[in-house]
């Protein structure tokens, strides 16, 4: 049996105020992987597999955000994700969904 990847610690989502998600994100999200809201940002998703279900490389998760067409996102590494305040996501959400 094959060991669940868990890319986004305890220590991490402590860190960023990270909190399990009970939205539907209106994705076909791995069962497996967790799905988490952004604090202090609306409709921001960390995610743990990316919008079609397949789960995200070691050291990387999925960030989800509504976009002009719907739910969209872009991979992030965990250190990226790390080191990324909350106005440097949202910027990076702007930025994603202008394009």
């Amino acid at each position: 049996m094959e060991k669940k990847v868990v890319n986004l610690s305890p220590q991490l989502i402590e860190k960023l105020g990270l909190t399990l998600s009970t939205d539907d994100v209106n994705a076909a999200t791995n069962p497996d992987a967790r799905v988490f809201r952004y604090p202090t940002l609306d409709r921001i998703y960390i995610m743990e597999s990316d919008l079609y279900g397949n789960p995200m490389p070691a050291n990387s998760c999925f960030l989800a955000f509504t976009g002009r067409n719907g739910l969209m996102g872009r991979h992030i590494t965990i250190d990226a994700l790390s080191k990324t305040s909350a106005e440097g996501i949202k910027q990076l959400v702007q930025d994603n969904t202008q394009g």
